[in-house]
């Protein structure tokens, strides 16, 4: 047995006598969409070792490991969640036992949490003649494995099952979530229908080493060189899409980062993206540090077909926050000519003594090119060199706590060089400590937004119960 010794029922979970829930006492981060969890199960060190562990898991997976299966089998999606997961469990142990190898008593602590949500869409042309509903059933779990050898693991799971007019209407759409833009492939759909499909990918699989001031991770991972809130030009890694509310914990990216720290502020990183060609590789580095009272940094680096160099700064004039962000991209094939660009953005903040919270951001999107669809490459993830729709964009925000339960937002968006308005109103209402309800609209206005698209108006309505 792989227990030291008998656990006691009211401690525990009544599923399993391993695991623990705890309550949090966190409080909400600004952001209506970044709502807190509670802490997560834990698996205590005290009752959890290395030996019985493995033992464990090797049982879970003796029973496929005699699996002789055909062509045909071998591309079912439930063949390739096994192969992940075994692949997984099986780098874990590898990693551990280099660490460990002469230490079955080595002791582990592991967290597992997450959250399950469901979300509802309505969206309605101008004259509100058309409607469409799409739903989207979204469940996500996360692990964090913690050894006391500065070892470290991360393996995070979600799972959508979606239905609604999307699903029956947009061609493609199960080859679009059978692709996985990382190194590894690590997306399948589970099934698909006329009506539904669902679909599933690990986002986040990593193990790091920690050692005094250096860090080293390695996997599936999220790398924020980010500044500011909406465009970041400095985010060469994971740029996000600030209209995809609904994805809090951002895409992670298949690297290898070695950081090492000489002061809370100060730092050094290399980080390198893997791809299948050149083309698809990200090889930069950034050095981080305080000037007075501002953080800076400047990156550069191998940016697909570019050479990138920039710098980013956060601080404060007088009481208002001021940060902002600049790159600059030139082509790697044409070294000597004069055809790079210049992405910049730069923003402000500010916390009135009542608690309202405004925000502002401006952006000069240099690499601005016009292609694919407006709606697409708004709810997509951009690139470092081409943030936004337009040549210009402009964001504004303002947050307020009405009560302790209950915050509302009221943001716009838009551009100075094409019709491009956006309306994001939200309320989110805090229903218990683990269950929040969120009110949202995206209305989009503007020639270049109802020339292409039927159903401009957006309504969303989400329950999210954490554990």
């Amino acid at each position: 047995m792989f227990l030291r010794k008998p656990l006691k029922t009211p401690d525990h979970c009544k599923w399993s006598s391993l695991y623990n829930f705890r309550k949090s006492n966190l409080q909400r981060p600004p952001f209506l969409w970044e709502s807190p969890r509670p802490e997560k199960c834990r698996i205590s060190d005290d009752h959890f070792t290395w030996f019985g562990f493995a033992k464990l898991t090797l049982t879970f997976l003796e029973p496929f490991g005699s699996l002789t299966l055909s062509p045909k089998a071998e591309r079912d999606p439930s063949y390739k969640l096994y192969m992940t997961f075994r692949t997984g469990f099986l780098c874990l142990f590898l990693l551990v036992g280099m660490q460990n190898a002469s230490a079955q008593n080595q002791k582990l602590d592991v967290n597992i949490g997450g959250y399950l949500k469901e979300l509802g869409q309505v969206s309605l042309n101008n004259n509100f003649s058309t409607i469409h509903y799409d739903n989207v059933l979204h469940h996500r779990i996360e692990s964090n494995w913690k050894l006391r050898n500065h070892w470290e693991f991360e393996a995070d799971l979600r799972t959508r099952l979606l239905s609604g007019y999307s699903v029956e209407h947009q061609p493609g759409i199960k080859q679009m979530f059978e692709q996985d833009p990382n190194y590894l492939d690590m997306a399948w759909v589970c099934f698909d229908t006329k009506y539904s499909l669902m679909h599933s990918n690990i986002d986040r699989l990593y193990a790091s080493y920690y050692n005094g001031p250096w860090e080293i991770t390695l996997g599936r991972q999220r790398i924020n060189w980010s500044r500011t809130f909406v465009w970041s030009p400095n985010d060469l890694f994971n740029n996000f899409a600030y209209l995809d509310f609904d994805y809090e914990e951002r895409p992670g990216t298949d690297a290898l980062n070695l950081q090492y720290s000489w002061s809370y502020a100060s730092s050094m990183q290399l980080t390198t993206q893997f791809g299948h060609h050149w083309d698809e590789t990200v090889i930069a580095g950034m050095l981080r540090s305080s000037l007075g009272s501002y953080d800076i940094q400047f990156i550069g680096g191998h940016y697909h077909k570019d050479i990138s160099v920039g710098a980013g700064w956060a601080g404060y004039l007088g009481d208002a926050g001021f940060k902002g962000e600049i790159s600059y991209f030139h082509p790697e094939n044409n070294f000597f000519d004069l055809v790079g660009h210049i992405t910049f953005t730069t923003g402000f903040d500010y916390m009135f003594s009542d608690g309202l919270y405004l925000q502002s951001e401006l952006l000069y999107n240099g690499g601005y090119q016009n292609n694919g669809t407006p709606l697409a490459n708004l709810v997509q993830p951009p690139t470092a060199d081409n943030l936004f729709i337009a040549k210009s964009g402009y964001f504004l925000n303002g947050s307020y706590q009405f009560t302790p339960l209950i915050s509302g937002q009221l943001g716009l968006m838009g551009s100075f060089d094409r019709s491009i308005i956006i309306f994001i109103p939200q309320i989110s209402i805090s229903v218990t400590e683990n269950v929040d309800f969120l009110l949202l609209s995206q209305l989009l206005k503007g020639s270049t937004l109802n020339r292409t698209i039927d159903t401009p108006n957006a309504f969303f309505f989400r329950l999210k119960w954490s554990y």
